[in-house]
């Protein structure tokens, strides 16, 4: 009973600083969320899975996410503050369940400790993304598929495979990787699949299948359009901005030293079968995220994915730290050192939240000089190009027509060759696909840059290649003026 007591005590504890943590950061959110949350109004009034009326572009790489907030619009609610209470439910999912499995395994649960101090944990909790639900389909199936092995018995992490890999697509990576681990398994012990990795397989298509078919039938393609548009094929710096990102991921939850020793003695000293699973499995997505070029959003959302199992891994590695330690208050150094990384990540996360201002805002943002304007001057049927294609967009009437202009949303863009003339430490050419003959032949009503400064020879400075291209072509200047006192906005003329 006693032990009981102290455990929930514990636990509350952790839930009290996970929610600090979050009240924190609650004015974090993204752009990108207003696109899914503008496919989400246009299924809510039957116009299909679609970012603008008849153009079926799959403009979103989190399905499962955008079907999930579908009920809450359909009941009128917020769709802002809908896709953050979800967030913060799959987190205290993720959370609670770490503290499950922290408890199974040696040494004392530090794993939800230092996830609940996580500033990339919290911030992403409430940014209105499917983070939250892909981090805890991650974790869980993960750990069904070991209690399977474990047991020899059992097959739901088919279902949970399945619903992962249809939360973001590179969710397939992690069913791949248990079933290579099977096969490596009964390689081994010399035996041949049984009756649950047919019935695992099974569930696991009947959902994936169905939903690859649609997708096939209904876009046209196997891939999300955000997956051609951020693509920058084998060129270098895709390389290179996914090294340093793996870089930024892993100094901002502890730092090399923190990081890499424990995981080391943990993958390497004894390692146990959920070791060199999540361990292969945090290796292969450390790969993904190195060739995939990284993200450009704050906080290592993609860090925060793998975070759960990357801090199980450290607190076994801490625990067998102090099993091959033999000296007189090896126990103090050990305190020192998770107290030294319990402070760092008190200390990331204050300079996150009151030196760069992250999550500062208010809970539901609100409406820019540029989207009252707009709200006010746009007509039905009109076009308007975009750099910021989210809340811009989603606080718009549904029949706008939105040229997106880096091209998440936009087939046509996405599919352009990269370019990058700020070459391999170049900043501002976002994705490195842009078209103004294009932009300028859609003969939008309005456009919207973001200005950043003028030369003194009047040349408009934006912070994208693209955009400063467009508003320097001759043919803008002579068709476009800029719209009185908004930044930014400007208004065709001819």
């Amino acid at each position: 009973m006693v032990r009981k007591l102290a455990s929930c005590l514990l636990f509350g504890g952790l839930l009290g600083l996970f929610a600090l943590h979050v009240y924190l950061f609650r004015g974090f959110i993204v752009d990108d969320a207003f696109i899914t949350f503008r496919y989400v109004r246009q299924v809510v009034e039957g116009n299909g899975f679609v970012y603008n009326l008849g153009e079926r572009v799959e403009g979103y790489s989190n399905f499962l996410w955008l079907v999930l907030l579908v009920p809450f619009a359909r009941l009128g609610l917020d769709l802002t503050l809908s896709a953050k209470g979800l967030g913060v439910f799959f987190s205290l999912l993720s959370l609670f369940l770490t503290w499950r499995i922290a408890r199974q395994v040696e040494g004392p649960a530090l794993a939800p400790l230092f996830l609940a101090l996580s500033a990339p944990f919290a911030a992403w909790a409430v940014v209105g993304l499917e983070t939250p639900l892909f981090t805890f389909l991650l974790l869980y199936s993960g750990y069904l598929f070991l209690q399977e092995e474990i047991k020899g018995r059992g097959c739901l992490s088919g279902l949970f495979f399945g619903l992962l890999s249809l939360t973001r697509p590179e969710g397939l990576l992690f069913p791949v990787l248990a079933l290579i681990f099977r096969i490596r398994h009964l390689h081994r012990t010399k035996t041949g699949p049984d009756r649950r990795d047919l019935v695992r397989i099974l569930i696991f298509g009947a959902i994936v299948i169905p939903y690859q078919f649609w997708r096939l039938t209904y876009y046209g393609q196997l891939l999300p359009n955000t997956i051609y548009a951020k693509s920058l094929g084998l060129h270098p710096r895709a390389f290179l901005e996914g090294v340093f990102y793996l870089y930024q991921s892993v100094t901002s939850v502890g730092g090399f030293f923190f990081l890499g020793l424990p995981v080391f003695l943990a993958l390497f000293v004894s390692p146990s079968l959920s070791t060199i699973y999540w361990s292969i499995s945090l290796g292969t997505y450390a790969a993904f995220i190195v060739l995939g070029g990284g993200d450009w959003m704050p906080m290592q959302r993609f860090a925060v994915h793998v975070l759960p199992p990357l801090v199980l891994l450290i607190q076994a590695g801490l625990s067998r730290l102090d099993a091959l330690w033999h000296f007189r208050g090896r126990r103090v150094l050990l305190v020192l050192l998770i107290a030294g990384q319990c402070g760092y990540l008190l200390g990331s996360s204050l300079e996150q939240r009151f030196v760069k201002g992250i999550g500062a805002g208010p809970l539901v943002p609100q409406d820019s000089p540029v989207v009252t304007y707009l709200r006010q001057h746009v007509q039905s049927g009109d076009t308007i190009a975009l750099t910021d294609a989210g809340f811009i967009a989603y606080r718009l009437p549904l029949d706008i027509r939105i040229v997106d202009m880096v091209g998440l949303t936009d087939a046509h863009i996405a599919q352009r060759p990269v370019q990058l003339p700020g070459g391999l430490w170049g900043r501002g050419d976002a994705f490195g696909k842009w078209d103004v003959d294009y932009v300028l032949a859609q003969q939008p009503r309005f456009i919207q840059v973001n200005i950043i400064g003028e030369t003194p020879e009047g040349k408009w400075l934006t912070n994208f290649t693209g955009t400063t291209l467009l508003v320097n072509d001759p043919r803008f200047r002579q068709m476009y003026r800029p719209v009185a006192g908004i930044s930014g906005l400007f208004v065709r003329t001819r």
